[in-house]
């Protein structure tokens, strides 16, 4: 893979002017010093769509992710691909972003894709964002780029590249994203841009709304059921990660639940354990010791009833132990349910080190997953005052 790395960013080094002394050499490992993101394709994750990785050798390092949109979204943005960037970024740093793309499935009566806009921002509210990089993405593997300027000093962890694929009902293939960073003074306008682009949608850097707004209804609702109103921690709008050696996975429209999406994940058999195949969704926001964490989960059974041995917030890792937790749930046929679980810290937990998760693994069965709320609900909340299963 180092190599792969080594020759793409090569690549993209030769379609760049010498502007005094650069940052790294294109012909050796020092190219790796400008890439601030891990650029496997199965970093790839998002929203508003199904994931799948699959092989494909037609691509460098032979794996590609397919992101399934199966309705035109209200917005551009709201089906969309991320992947993190891991290094810091400090304020006037020029940032390319090159990524390998394809359409698998154009939208009906089209041959491309349009990608109204790539840009690199924050993963959480208020997700501001810079650069650009519209493009229009045909059926065979090409480089497409963007670009822009780090608008402030980012910390490690803090940003993402943001690929809008909401234009419409379609199937697009992404393979490794590089992101490098050529430091400030650098001049923009000779870097690599997108020979064939879509125009640029006249939306605001801030156009990808907080989750607080998008599914401020469903909060409040939820909200009335709870002594406080506690600071959500989770994006309901994010597409979860299915995993596990029996499931498959799609994105689904589901007019019951709020936001009107959902990933329908179906196991094929009963795991050696629950735990073996389920889904997993980062969370944001530090947990303290003391802190009341709540979960409510959007779930339902398709076409029969299902049973989750468990769901609830854990730590990211081994032995992702438990935070808040619930027992045993059976769900009904067809039927949206909301399932609860909480419990108190009992010890400091960073944003980045807790996931909420569900167990899947207890047998064959096919559940939906709506939008899932992760509420910190503060210290000194008692678990008898919240909603029960």
């Amino acid at each position: 893979m180092r190599n792969v790395v080594l020759a793409a960013i090569a690549g993209v080094f030769l379609m760049l002017p010498v502007q005094g002394e650069p940052k790294a050499d294109s012909g050796s490992a020092d190219a790796l010093k400008n890439m601030i993101n891990s650029p496997s394709a199965d970093s790839w994750t998002g929203y508003g769509a199904g994931f799948a990785l699959h092989d494909d050798p037609a691509v460098q390092a032979g794996k590609a992710m397919r992101v399934t949109i199966a309705k035109k979204g209200s917005n551009p943005y709201d089906s969309a691909a991320w992947d993190p960037i891991v290094k810091p970024v400090s304020k006037g740093d020029v940032i390319l972003v090159a990524y390998w793309a394809r359409a698998e499935e154009p939208p009906t009566g089209s041959e491309t894709v349009s990608v109204p806009n790539v840009t690199v921002g924050l993963s959480k509210a208020p997700y501001t964002s810079f650069g650009e990089g519209a493009a229009t993405i045909t059926r065979k593997w090409t480089m497409y780029y963007a670009s822009g300027v780090a608008d402030a000093d980012y910390k490690p962890g803090k940003l993402v590249v943001s690929v809008q694929l909401g234009s419409d009902a379609q199937v697009v293939d992404l393979g490794p994203v590089f992101v490098l960073d050529f430091g400030p003074d650098y001049d923009r306008t000779k870097l690599p841009h997108n020979k064939v682009a879509a125009a640029v949608p006249s939306t605001p850097p801030t156009a990808m709304v907080a989750p607080e707004v998008r599914f401020a209804e469903a909060l409040t609702k939820l909200r009335a059921k709870l002594p406080v109103k506690g600071k959500l921690i989770s994006d309901p709008g994010q597409t979860p990660n299915v995993y596990g050696p029996d499931q498959t996975s799609q994105a689904i429209d589901a007019s019951g639940a709020p936001g009107g999406k959902a990933v329908r994940a179906k196991i094929a058999k009963a795991g050696a354990h629950p735990w073996d195949d389920g889904v997993s969704l980062a969370l944001s926001g530090d947990i303290k010791k003391g802190d009341m964490v709540f979960m409510a989960a959007y779930l339902r059974g398709h076409d029969t009833s299902v049973q989750i041995p468990e769901i609830g917030v854990h730590t990211a890792t081994a032995p992702w132990s438990p935070i808040a937790t619930t027992a045993a749930v059976t769900l009904p046929a067809n039927q949206w349910q909301i399932v609860y679980a909480s419990g108190v810290a009992t010890t400091d937990y960073p944003a980045s080190g807790v996931n909420a998760m569900l167990q899947l693994g207890a047998g064959p069965q096919s559940v939906d997953i709506g939008p899932v709320f992760v509420l910190n609900l503060g210290p000194g909340v008692a678990t008898d005052g919240l909603p029960k299963n």
